[in-house]
């Protein structure tokens, strides 16, 4: 009795492992052993389903399927082939994806694919219409309209329909198909001529356009009710509800022609594909695994980009879809740090947003768009993509078993409103022991480090942030913790300090010497300000023809790569950030060197008198300044972003210049009215000035000062202006940057 029982369990699991159906089911199996001898040998009208286990359509079908095989038992068979166990037969019949229903007629050779419903009630009233077809040629009835009519001899006429005063409402007007119905006449010389090209076409667009035939001369009610006046005439029905309307085809008379007018209005009717929110595994899934290509998205955080925002974006999404829905890729968007293992997979995660990726689920490789996440930077892109003349080539997923996607957590869809931002107390210390020894207190507070804190919580206040940094700074007896935890992540002051009073500030507000303005500046940088750059070592110098400079750190490098400095001019007010990139440590390059050293480039000329005050100032100031470090002595390597602004004193004007995505915000009554834009060449590559050795790699970019966006605009009383590296714009949305603006008091 144990052995019999265990003897059926493992002969289930086989049977469910194996595929869908089993010997039980009215569906017939087939493979490549038996397929020829039960389909293409068989006088029956066979509807065969490819498939593949994991596909989740095809689970989704297979009892839908079941009950098509009861109900059609003894009429028409139904089949079934496990494409992926029997890969042979898939390509044998172009199968590119799951699941692909084929329907075997009168000429096995040719079969047709089914495009209805995937409902048992739909694929039953297909097949029985297929069957009916079969029958009336079994008896002998022509269906492309009477002697030296519409119809041909061969195989064309047999997918040519003849339609009648009875039957066209219920085989036209009622089906979702989309037809092209020719009226003739059989003394109609032209229609004669027009019969042969009639039936290739019909056969060419079998499964896609419908072709019928109306004798004119008999059905005079169908030729009265679409005012038919000569012959032959073709008239187009779209697919869908129809109203009983009819466009006039106006193409050619050639089976070319005719098939080229159909295809294109048979590619325009298709539906344009949703554009999903990722929330579970199935959506990832179903339009990824089983489509050529899809296209993810990965949108700003809502409290970065509200709703308004966010649809947006999410309609100009849309209406690449439906520009491209011929193409029958997947689209789907998600939020930023929301599917952190997705986001891993593609190598986006924790700052550029907004991104896209295309990713081909099949080959397990993705390609990202590299230009602007704009209207003329996705069209590039896609285009690229569409015509499979990529600029850069498709990579491996990273971290991702072949043939599998990235796993997915569940998540609540977004609920199309705006984000609120929680804002928590300042947390009271008394009670906190923050002795040496206190090792679980210290793994909590080491926790909250940067930046996976960041793609977690926005709710803390920036006072809140600043707490937790020096607990994790008394955590580890450092005092410079609170700099390297607020590496690039900044928190606003209230207090107005100048730059070259505090070196080690992690921000600085600047009350603007146009006092009768009250227009505020506002820096925010985690790096050096620029008065105290004599710590550098440049080793190696005769080095420079064939490798890179090898530098000493700075002695204090605990701030970052940024780097800041604020002067007064007779006209005005300069404040500039700069972020040295990263990308150099690597290479024994201190990235600090080159921001610092262009800060206090720029600073040196406005304080010598070397600079005026005008809307081509700032260009200038980069210009020269980035000269000067050229022509250094200290061999500098490295390269930067820049943003400068300049605040006039007797007029309202600020006049801005950036590079990169280092940039500014107007904050006017706590809105934002004015952004700098952002300059980047592809995803995370900024425009940046740079000074590169003789060596040749072409992952290296050098930006001119030319190319920085200069603007000059009107500011209003109370105004701020906040100027910061992408450190403090890629990790804090302005819904916490507005909140901490309103708590700085303005004396």
């Amino acid at each position: 009795m144990h052995t019999c029982l265990a003897f059926f369990i493992i002969g289930f699991l086989v049977s469910t492992t194996n595929g869908f159906y089993s010997s039980s089911d009215d569906v017939i199996e087939l493979d490549s052993s038996n397929f020829d001898r039960l389909v293409m040998q068989s006088s029956d009208l066979w509807f065969v389903e490819f498939y593949a286990p994991w596909c989740g359509h095809c689970q989704n079908l297979a009892p839908e399927w079941k009950r098509v095989a009861t109900a059609l038992k003894g009429s028409v068979k139904i089949g079934a082939v496990d494409a992926d166990t029997h890969k042979s037969l898939g390509q044998q019949y172009g199968i590119s994806g799951f699941p692909t229903i084929k329907i075997f007629g009168s000429n096995k050779r040719s079969p047709t694919n089914y495009q209805g419903g995937r409902t048992a009630d739909a694929i039953v009233e297909q097949a029985l219409s297929q069957l009916r077809t079969i029958a009336n040629e079994r008896l002998g009835k022509r269906t492309g309209g009477s002697s030296g009519g519409s119809s041909s001899s061969g195989s064309g006429e047999k997918d040519t329909i003849e339609l009648t005063d009875s039957n066209f409402d219920s085989i036209v007007i009622d089906s979702e198909d989309m037809w092209l119905v020719e009226f003739m006449a059989p003394w109609c010389g032209h229609c004669k001529n027009l019969a042969p090209e009639w039936a290739r076409a019909a056969t060419e667009l079998k499964g896609k356009v419908k072709l019928g035939v109306v004798d004119a001369t008999v059905h005079t009610q169908l030729a009265q009710r679409y005012g038919i006046q000569g012959f032959p005439t073709i008239k187009f029905f779209p697919s869908g509800r129809k109203d009983g309307q009819a466009e006039e085809y106006d193409g050619g008379r050639t089976s070319s022609d005719i098939v080229a007018w159909a295809l294109d209005k048979f590619q325009a009717n298709v539906p344009a594909p949703d554009v999903l929110e990722i929330t579970n595994q199935a959506i990832l899934d179903d339009n990824c695994a089983e489509k050529q290509l899809c296209i993810i998205s990965f949108l700003p955080n809502i409290l970065d980009c509200q709703s308004a925002c966010r649809n947006e974006h999410l309609t100009m999404l849309k209406n690449f879809a439906e520009n491209y829905k011929r193409n029958r890729w997947g689209w789907l968007w998600v939020e930023a740090f929301r599917q952190q293992k997705l986001e891993d997979s593609v190598g986006i995660g924790g700052f550029g947003y907004p991104a896209q990726v295309a990713i081909n689920a099949r080959k397990g490789k993705y390609v990202v768009l590299k230009g602007a996440f704009s209207q003329m930077g996705i069209s590039s892109f896609l285009k690229e993509l569409s015509a499979g003349r990529l600029t850069s080539p498709l990579v491996p997923l990273n971290g991702v078993a072949e043939g599998k996607l990235p796993t997915i957590i569940d998540s609540e869809p977004w609920d199309g409103q705006d984000g609120t931002l929680d804002i928590v107390e300042d947390i009271d210390l008394s009670d906190i022991n923050l002795d040496d020894d206190d090792s679980d207190k210290m793994k909590k507070v080491i926790n909250y480090r940067c930046p996976k804190f960041f793609q977690n919580n926005f709710t803390l206040s920036m006072q809140s942030l600043s707490v937790y940094a020096r607990l994790f700074a008394r955590a580890i007896s450092s005092t410079e913790a609170e700099h390297i935890l607020f590496n690039g992540l900044l928190r606003l002051s209230s207090s107005s300090v100048h730059a070259t009073q505090s070196s080690n500030s992690l921000a600085i507000t600047y009350p603007s010497t146009a006092i009768k303005h009250a227009v505020h500046l506002v820096t925010v940088s985690s790096g050096y300000s620029s008065h105290d750059n004599n710590e550098y070592e440049c080793i190696t110098k005769t080095k420079r023809r064939n490798s890179l400079i090898e530098q000493k750190p700075h002695p204090s490098n605990v701030y970052g790569d940024d780097a800041f400095f604020i002067t007064k001019h007779r006209l005005g007010d300069f404040l500039g950030v700069a972020d040295g990139v990263g990308g150099w440590r690597e290479h024994g390059i201190d990235p600090s060197l080159f921001s610092r050293s262009l800060m206090d480039a720029c600073k040196s000329l406005i304080d010598n008198k070397l600079i005026d005050l005008n809307p081509l100032t700032l260009k200038e100031l980069l210009s020269k300044g980035y000269k000067q470090l050229l022509e250094d002595k200290q061999c500098i390597i490295g390269s930067s972003t820049a943003c400068i602004v300049a605040l006039h004193n007797e007029e309202r004007i600020l006049h801005t210049a950036n590079l990169g995505d280092s940039g500014f915000v107007v904050i006017r009554k706590n809105t934002i009215v004015h952004r700098s834009q952002e300059q980047q060449h592809y995803f995370n590559s900024p425009f940046q000035l740079a000074i590169h050795p003789t060596i040749k790699d072409p992952r290296l970019i050098a930006d001119s000062p030319d190319l920085a966006s200069v603007t000059s605009f009107d500011v209003e009383e109370n105004d701020f202006i906040v100027i910061a590296t992408d450190g403090l714009w890629d990790n804090l949305p302005d819904a916490t940057i507005l909140e901490e603006i309103k708590q700085i008091k303005v004396s």
